[in-house]
């Protein structure tokens, strides 16, 4: 996606549920809950949310204290 993408010289918008692939592939990532925008930014910043529900997300997703967390 990401390499047609460039050849195409397009934009693209990705949506899955795989969150290490849409790291991966995505430039920058938002997480939707609930029909919400939750956040929006590079995957670092997503790691780096200062959101509850997005640390807790990420937390569960990737079984690891993020940034902040003991």
């Amino acid at each position: 996606i990401t390499e047609l993408a460039r050849e195409l010289g397009v934009t693209s918008i990705v949506v899955t549920h795989d969150l290490e692939s849409a790291f991966e592939v995505g430039d920058r990532v938002g997480l939707l809950t609930e029909g919400e925008l939750r956040a929006c930014g590079t995957p670092r910043e997503i790691l780096e949310s200062e959101d509850p529900v997005v640390r807790r997300f990420m937390h569960r997703r990737f079984g690891t204290a993020v940034r902040g967390e003991a």
